[in-house]
């Protein structure tokens, strides 16, 4: 006779919130109408996926600033990964919920290919999650003496 497990509560509970964060988007009420509360919703989702994608930029390129900086090169590239997957990871868990955790815009555009983002909201969370990812660039070459020609080297428009 075989048994089945049964899930505890908690379990399902959590099962249910890990799907739900693809699914938080409710795209009946955030559409561009002029309502108040669409606008709202909105404006919190598209501001979520800027400070989203700012984190990530400002770490991922952070660490890359401060492996260059460093002769010994003590962060090397596995650091700079667990450093990128990390910030990653909490930006998903903590503003997925709100604005569905994209934050780059491959990602955005792959979720509109298969259907599971609006067309009409892509272009937005594009510009927020580049408006994001300026303001880190900009923010780092302030904070530290960022010269372009060494970390696009390989770029001829800048070479």
């Amino acid at each position: 006779m075989i048994t089945e497990k049964k899930k505890s509560p908690y379990i399902m509970e959590e099962d249910a919130h890990a799907a739900n964060i693809f699914r938080s988007q409710s795209y009946t009420n955030i559409g561009l109408s002029s309502s108040a509360n669409s606008v709202v919703a909105l404006a919190q989702k598209l501001i979520a996926e800027a400070i989203g994608a700012y984190f990530i930029i400002f770490a991922w390129f952070g660490s890359v600033v401060m492996n260059r900086l460093f002769d010994d090169e003590s962060v090397t590239s596995p650091g700079i990964s667990m450093t990128w997957g990390a910030v990653a990871m909490v930006m998903i868990y903590s503003l997925g919920q709100v604005s569905g955790g994209h934050f780059n815009p491959a990602v955005t555009i792959t979720f509109t290919i298969f259907r599971r983002f609006p067309w009409k909201l892509a272009p937005l969370y594009i510009i927020a999650q580049l408006i994001g990812s300026l303001l880190a660039f900009g923010t780092l070459a302030l904070l530290l003496d960022v010269n372009l020609k060494d970390y696009f080297e390989h770029f001829p428009i800048l070479g």
